[in-house]
């Protein structure tokens, strides 16, 4: 992969400017890319992780929680969540979206961000979440299973899981068939303007199936 160029810029949303590290030679790095897999899609600012963190700003309350956060990128979710007062744990399969997201805490003062490389296919982690989330992470038919038995086993009882997604078909599917399975899901969508244009993103409140039986509220 082509040497991380960086650079600071702001992100406004609806109640807090942060001041975050974006990619400045994301198109060459993207671009690069041979195998489809290894696409390094971190490296740009997508509108689902743009919605998620205003879902996160003038969501509940998070001082004290503890969120996971798959497949962070550059971490703008898991940065606000810091923000409001949570202990973070970000995750990524890439060191260098890592090391950016960590260049964001340092610049928005935020004490209370750990980070791990993970790859969902051998996720050796045992601890449990208040919260786990993600942002356009449910779009890969051979790795939703593995994301699937993540969310089982490191979602503490009565935790929610909260993900953003663009609306693409595989990751419908996918909350089809957590529907299926008895999991309590709840939609809403965040409007997104991020340059000339405008976004609808889908953000899903989840639950396991135990908790959709014991009554417990999504």
């Amino acid at each position: 992969m082509n040497p991380v160029l960086t650079k600071e810029t702001e992100i406004e949303l609806s109640d807090r400017t942060i001041r975050i590290k974006v990619v400045q030679n994301s198109e060459e790095i993207l671009t690069g890319a041979l195998i489809e897999e290894e696409t390094p899609v971190w490296v740009e600012l997508w509108p689902s992780s743009l919605a998620l963190a205003q879902w996160i700003s003038t969501g509940p309350d998070l001082n004290g929680v503890s969120v996971l956060e798959l497949g962070a990128g550059l971490g703008l979710p898991g940065i606000v969540a810091g923000i409001k007062g949570a202990s973070v744990l970000q995750t990524d399969y890439m060191e260098e979206a890592l090391e950016v997201a960590r260049q964001t805490a340092v610049l928005n003062n935020v004490p209370g961000i750990r980070t791990a490389v993970a790859d969902w296919r051998d996720f050796n982690l045992t601890e449990t979440f208040d919260y786990i989330i993600g942002s356009d992470i449910l779009y890969h038919p051979n790795l939703n299973p593995f994301l699937k038995k993540i969310f089982v086993n490191n979602l503490r009882p009565g935790g929610t899981i909260i993900m953003a997604d663009a609306g693409r078909m595989d990751s419908l599917a996918f909350i089809r068939e957590l529907l299926l399975e008895g999991w309590g899901v709840m939609e809403e969508h965040i409007p997104v303007k991020q340059g000339r244009f405008d976004y609808r993103i889908s953000v899903y409140r989840i639950k396991p199936p135990a908790a959709k039986a014991a009554g417990v509220s999504v």
